[in-house]
């Protein structure tokens, strides 16, 4: 019975120490060590301009948009998908560095797998390539967590893993298996703003003053309500033979969400996964532009930065973050609508002496020259010297009001008459403030022709920065577009083409990679 009792006890003491023993297969689940690096993307897919007149270049950003907080891995073989999730650094290492932990017993050794990366935000429960988020641009862009997934394709050679035979090294984080290095791109763009000369510029009237514009906001139109989680490319911008983290080049299209919904062009209404922003001003969400609330200067450092302050706190030619904004591609180089082009709409106050003299009633611009209220227009059409083309602009209103004066408008119906006789009117608004309009299409790549229409030539694309500076306006912008006794003799139509001559202003883009593209803009 002793030797029974013994023997036992023996036995029991036997399984109590196996049981902690890291080596056993029954430990090992959960415990497969892989240790990766992650480099953040910098190189364009359009670094080739050809004709364009956008040099490539880099942008390191912001310590907040290049920090990684948390990293999702996720291994793929067929239909075995295999996760690590909340991935940590390696204290010791570099700050690129992490060990992941993967169950050991959903892993198969001499086996290929493919890999994905989704840094600062989770990969999906039920993987799947085509996921897709409709995640807002605050969450999206939080300090310290900007969402970045793979910026390649993972199933070409180097973006794939073969484990070894024997996964049993690998099970202590001491020990890692060597995954390998990762680019990861920014899942969202960035649009940066230079203000210059106090963000004031002159319309001039026989080389004199007839007034000052100074913009002081603007707002971003059109936008994408939902991202592909993973970047893609095709021939024509539509799924049909996407290639997921394919590289983009001058001849093919990075792939929207809603490309089916744009493909006819614009449509009338909002979309399900689409802002028409532009037919829906009162949407619009307005950011300023006014120097005082420029503070977060970008980090590049090229050749259009200066030394020179210029107010005591900003320095010339310096762009500053401004704001961020979803991708939004459209399929195909002939729809490029203003309907569904993600655009800049500047808001710009105007002064001047015929503004003081108004006494804040309605003001008039006919021929790019501002008069006043219509007293001083009629006041103008009766000197010797008057344009022709303003005496008979004068005469239509009159005509079609029936009667030798006419009063200000009061409704759309009388406002009309101005508008059909080509006088631009503004309205005062609450603070007696008059304000005009301009609108920007955004370019991505720029074709240097600027009477076709090329690839992607307008658009806005992940990871990319793009850079605003209006250089110069030249002429009285658009009427308040939320104002019905104001309508636009020259309105926006969401049907006209971004590729045409705007006699508002010009614009020229150069690329540099985040990545980074640089549009100068005169009005």
């Amino acid at each position: 019975m002793k030797k029974l009792l013994i023997s036992a006890l023996c036995l029991a003491a036997m399984w109590s120490c196996s049981t902690d023993d890291p080596a056993t297969p029954e430990n090992q689940a959960g415990d497969m060590y892989m240790q990766l690096s992650l480099k953040m993307e910098t190189k364009s897919g359009t670094t080739d301009q050809g004709g364009s007149d956008a040099t490539p270049g880099t942008e390191v950003g912001l310590d907040k948009e290049n920090k990684v907080s948390k990293v999702d891995v996720v291994l793929k073989n067929g239909t075995t998908v295999v996760y690590a999730k909340n991935v940590s650094t390696i204290s010791s290492a570099s700050k690129d560095t992490y060990v992941a932990s993967f169950n050991s017993l959903e892993l198969k050794g001499n086996t290929t797998y493919e890999v994905y990366i989704y840094a600062n935000c989770s990969a999906p429960d039920a993987f799947d390539k085509d996921a897709v988020s409709n995640a807002t641009v605050a969450d999206m862009t939080a300090e310290n967590n900007f969402w970045m997934t793979s910026a390649y394709n993972a199933e070409e050679a180097g973006n794939k893993v073969t484990l070894p035979q024997d996964l049993s090294l690998y099970t202590v984080p001491q020990n890692p298996y060597n995954l390998g290095a990762y680019n990861v791109e920014r899942s969202m763009a960035r649009f940066d703003y230079m203000p210059i000369n106090g963000n004031q510029y002159n319309i001039l009237k026989d080389e004199t003053t007839n007034a000052t514009i100074t913009l002081t906001q603007a707002a971003l139109i059109n936008q994408s309500k939902e991202h592909f989680m993973l970047r893609r490319v095709s021939a024509d911008g539509t799924n049909n033979g996407a290639v997921v983290g394919g590289a983009e080049n001058r001849t093919n299209f990075v792939v929207d969400t809603d490309y089916d919904e744009k493909a006819g062009g614009y449509v009338d209404g909002l979309g399900q996964n689409f802002d028409y922003h532009l037919t829906a001003p009162n949407s619009w969400d307005w950011k300023s532009i006014a120097v005082k609330d420029l503070t977060q200067a970008d980090n590049w450092k090229g050749e259009d930065d200066g030394t020179t302050d210029y107010d005591g706190t900003h320095e010339l030619n310096e762009y500053y973050v401004w704001q961020y904004a979803k991708e939004n591609t459209i399929p195909g180089d002939k729809i490029q609508d203003h309907g569904i082009s993600t655009g800049v709409v500047f808001k710009g106050e105007i002064t001047g002496a015929a503004v003081d003299a108004a006494n804040k009633g309605m003001i008039y611009v006919f021929e790019n020259v501002l008069y006043g209220n219509w007293a001083a227009v009629v006041t103008a059409s009766q000197a010797t010297n008057a344009p022709a083309t303003l005496v008979a602009a004068v005469n239509n209103v009159k005509n079609a009001f029936g009667e030798a004066t006419v009063a200000d408008p009061t409704d759309a119906t009388t406002a009309k008459y101005f508008s059909e006789a080509g006088f631009t009117g503004y309205n005062p608004d609450s603070e007696g403030k008059y304000y005009a309009y301009y609108y920007y299409w955004n370019r991505h790549n720029d074709n240097g022709d600027n009477t076709k229409m090329g690839p992607m030539e307008f658009a806005v694309v992940r990871n990319n920065v793009y850079k605003l500076c209006v250089d110069k306006i030249a002429k009285f912008g658009h009427p308040d577009p939320t104002d019905p006794k104001n309508p636009d003799p020259d309105p926006v139509d969401p049907d006209d083409p971004d590729e045409e001559i705007n006699y508002y202003f010009t614009v020229t883009v150069k690329v540099l990679p985040w990545v980074v593209r640089v549009n100068h803009i005169e009005f």
